[in-house]
This record gives C-alpha cells, structure tokens and sequence, in this order.
C-alpha cells in the first residue's frame, strides 16, 4: 500500500457499508461493492471471501466506532454533571442517529435468515456497547440495576424503533417518564 492511500480492503469494507446502509445485505450484491469501491472483483474477493464475511468485517467497524462515540459521550456527560435523564436520552439519542447502527438492526432483525452465529455474536457486541454504557450511566446516579429494563424498553420504544422505522418517536416527554420511573 502507497503512503497516505487508504489500503483497497478499507475501501471495499466502506463501500459496502455505504451500500448496506441503502439497499440491506440482501440488496446488496457484490458486483455493486465492486463498482462503488472502484476495484476488481478478484480484489474483492481475494480481501473478503464471501458476502458474509464482508458484512462481518463492516459491522466490526461499527462496533469499533460505537465504541469510541459512547466513550467520547460518558466523559463528555460526566463532564457536564447533567441530570439523569438528560445523559439517559443523550445515550439514546446518539445511538439511534448513527445510519450504520441503523443499517446493522435493520439487518440484523430484517435479514437474519440470511446471517449465520458469527453475525449474531458480532451484533450482540454492538448491543453491549450500548447496554455497557447506559449501566454505567445507571451506576453513576446510584440508580438500581432494577430499573435498567424498564427504562431501556420504554427508550428502545421511544428512540431506536421509531429511527429504524423511520419515523417520527410518538413519545413527546420522555424525560418527564424517564424521571418519573427512577423516581424513589
């Protein structure tokens, strides 16, 4: 690889996620890869083998960036010493606004038949960013674990589903609920 040139399997691999954003894992081919990357399909093929594990290695970089976002928002909301629900809805706001975590639950609750294990242990490491984030969000208000699954259902409801959707939440004060459900 030339200095400075981002290597053809990074390519390949943000070609297909800009792909699998638009068209899912099933609308997406890899003759399309080939062309949006630039590249050959003997490229493509001697990077990643298979569709599938192509697909692998994208929702790998989402978890890598997942990662890094929720880490750069703990510290920017600790910072801010914000109520609880404000960070609360900010983690969730942050999550359901990212096109390639959409894409991966879109994929992923849409297209698993099509998915093997491996896949679903990759998502399932996304969904802990997410989970490991909001405990410790938990955890910092001296909050009960107890309350984690109210409140992440009625967030999921309110923020995730109607993005994957693409629609608008129908929840007009979810802080108010959020308050009122940890209240003690």
């Amino acid at each position: 690889m030339a200095r400075g040139r981002p290597s053809k399997k990074g390519l390949i691999a943000d070609a297909a996620l800009k792909l699998f954003k638009v068209a899912g894992y099933q609308g997406t081919s890899i003759d399309q890869v080939v062309l949006e990357a630039a590249v050959s399909k003997p490229t493509v093929y001697s990077n990643y083998p298979s569709k599938l594990l192509l697909w692998q290695e994208v929702l790998r970089q989402i978890i890598e960036r997942s990662a890094l976002q929720l880490a750069q928002l703990e510290t920017s909301l600790k910072q801010s010493s914000c109520r609880f629900s404000d960070g609360w809805l900010a983690i969730w706001q942050t999550w359901s606004t990212a096109d390639d975590r959409l894409a991966a639950y879109r994929i992923h609750w849409g297209e698993q038949h099509k998915l093997s294990q491996d896949e679903q242990h990759l998502f399932d490491s996304l969904e802990a960013e997410l989970v490991g984030c909001l405990k410790r969000w938990l955890a910092l208000h001296g909050l009960a674990e107890s309350y984690f699954f109210t409140l992440f259902a009625v967030s999921r409801e309110a923020y995730l589903l109607p993005a994957i959707r693409q629609r608008q939440s129908e929840c007009v004060n979810l802080a108010q609920l959020i308050e009122k459900l940890v209240e003690t």
